[in-house]
């Protein structure tokens, strides 16, 4: 891989940290603790960047990303699930597990919009943006900031 593209890609595993924390920035828990606790699971192209944000502060609270497998989300205690590479049948049953928990979803495919993550990251011209699925963000439990979703292409529910 030339150096350009190596360049490139990193700027985009950046971008991506800074597009996930500030959607964690813009989240509002019912009840919040000292720590943001984003598990991430499945292969992941782009968690890079967010592993080594680990410790950052995110509004008042101190970001902790994890790598979580799949069978061990239910007792991580996560306040966010960043996903990477998941078939459909093992996001329902990753949703199962937490159902009833407010818990943002973030995904790095967007075929996991259709079927319940919140968001979803997409390539945007030169960097990340991302789609949200408004009817898993009205039935999450968690308030986000309308200036977070008037960013996003809003991704309509089957």
């Amino acid at each position: 891989m030339s150096a350009r593209a190596d360049a490139a890609a990193e700027d985009h595993v950046q971008g991506v940290a800074r597009t996930v924390i500030g959607i964690l920035g813009y989240t509002h828990w019912p009840a919040e603790s000292g720590g943001l606790r984003l598990c991430v699971v499945g292969s992941t192209e782009y968690a890079a960047g967010l592993m080594h944000s680990s410790g950052q502060a995110v509004g008042s609270r101190q970001l902790d990303v994890r790598r979580v497998e799949l069978d061990q989300v239910k007792n991580a205690d996560c306040d966010g699930i960043y996903a990477g590479e998941m078939d459909e049948q093992q996001w329902r049953s990753l949703m199962r597990q937490q159902d009833g928990r407010p818990l943002l979803t973030i995904s790095e495919r967007g075929a996991l919009c259709r079927i319940g993550a919140m968001f979803c990251l997409r390539r945007q011209g030169e960097g990340p943006g991302f789609e949200v699925n408004l009817d898993s963000v009205a039935r999450s439990g968690l308030r986000i900031s309308p200036k977070v979703l008037q960013l996003a292409r809003t991704k309509a529910a089957p």
